[in-house]
């Protein structure tokens, strides 16, 4: 048996401290945040999923405009086609995340980990990538970063430059 190498031991605490979140409490705050997003916050209340596990998660096409998602842990999660315009994703693990084709217009994505997250076709638009690592992203374009805000601790994969 081989010895957890300090960063498996680290991501292992890090996954500890997060907050558990069962089927039926992802899908009662995600039918808040729709009554939130459709009456322009009279109704229900954004999404919190502030510290979240959901690793793994399917949420694809979901609208989860402006939902706080600060340093969740999204390793895997399915948001293909799901609109995260406004969303709050600063420290977000991302990790192999399918992000094709999502809105991630104005998101905070500010130190998140986006290795080896698909990001074909996504919107970047104004999205804040300062300090991000999209190393081994796919999908991602020249195109799409220069929409973005990013600096020089962002990281892109190889074949892309910093303008």
């Amino acid at each position: 048996m081989r010895e957890e190498t300090e960063q498996e031991k680290e991501n292992a605490a890090a996954a500890s401290q997060l907050r558990k979140l069962t089927k039926e409490e992802i899908k009662s705050a995600l039918k808040t945040h729709m009554q939130w997003v459709n009456s322009n916050g009279r109704e229900g209340r954004s999404a919190d999923f502030c510290k979240a596990h959901l690793k793994g998660e399917v949420l694809m096409g979901a609208n989860l405009m402006g939902a706080d998602f600060r340093e969740a842990y999204l390793y895997g999660a399915y948001l293909k086609k799901a609109n995260l315009e406004d969303a709050g994703l600063r420290g977000a693990n991302l990790r192999g995340a399918n992000l094709r084709w999502a809105n991630l217009k104005q998101a905070d994505l500010k130190n998140a980990n986006l290795v080896r997250a698909d990001l074909h076709a996504a919107n970047l638009e104004q999205a804040d990538l300062r300090g991000a690592n999209l190393k081994m992203a796919e999908g991602l374009t020249q195109e799409q970063i220069a929409l973005a805000k990013i600096d020089a601790a962002t990281v892109l994969p190889d074949y892309l430059k910093k303008n």
